[in-house]
């Protein structure tokens, strides 16, 4: 069993424990604790976070979302951050209102409801929800599709809304040679059992938003 250790984070007076084979960003999901997060694969800064103290190491990662200087100066990102003692840590990018209170991540079964051509690339995906009976989450959210029999996994964003949580559907691009994709054409049927685990994101739309909303369509909402 890994040893564990306690992270403080500020300026919000949160607490938690890590272990030793996580990174801290899973170690705040495993324990309700929603941090901010895009990529989740040292990509995008969107955890990026400084250290005030403690002792740290980072897997391998973009030098575009934190550079040696950064990297030199104490920031971390919390995605690819393993603590190896109690550390202390200011959050630079937090939504108090979502750190506490965010849809749970978790593991979810599903089985394959339909599967339905939009365009010539795009497939629509739609799962029932089998285990548990329903799942909460936040449109603009995404959940990691894993390949059934393996951990091969794919993170697509949820096309339904919350109103239906115990039915998902997601709108996938076929890119020529695409893991998951070529399933939806060859591999993939009805009643079939896929896992799911999320959901995952940090732009959802906000409880009594009142101010002018931008949609941007990407990916296959093009």
């Amino acid at each position: 069993m890994a040893d564990t250790h306690k992270i403080s984070f500020e300026p919000v007076d949160i607490e938690m424990e890590v272990g030793e084979d996580e990174t801290i960003l899973d170690a705040a999901f495993r324990q309700g604790i929603h941090l901010m997060h895009g990529c989740r694969e040292g990509r995008c800064s969107a955890c990026k976070s400084y250290m005030l103290e403690g002792d740290v190491q980072m897997d391998d990662y973009s030098t575009f979302a934190c550079n040696d200087a950064e990297e030199a100066e104490g920031y971390v990102l919390l995605c690819r951050t393993y603590a190896y003692s109690d550390c202390e840590i200011e959050l630079l990018n937090f939504d108090e209102d979502e750190l506490l209170g965010g849809a749970p991540i978790q593991d979810v079964t599903t089985k394959v409801a339909a599967i339905e051509p939009m365009t010539p690339d795009i497939v629509s995906l739609k799962l029932d929800v089998v285990e548990p009976e329903s799942v909460e989450f936040k449109s603009g959210q995404y959940f990691d599709l894993f390949i059934p029999g393996t951990e091969d996994k794919r993170s697509f964003s949820i096309a339904t809304t919350p109103a239906t949580p115990d039915r998902l559907e997601f709108l996938i691009k076929k890119y020529p040679g695409g893991l998951f994709a070529g399933m939806l054409t060859d591999g993939l049927s009805v009643g079939q059992e896929i896992k799911l685990n999320g959901p995952y994101g940090s732009c959802t739309l906000r409880n009594g938003h009142v101010l002018p909303i931008v949609a941007i369509g990407g990916g296959a909402g093009v």
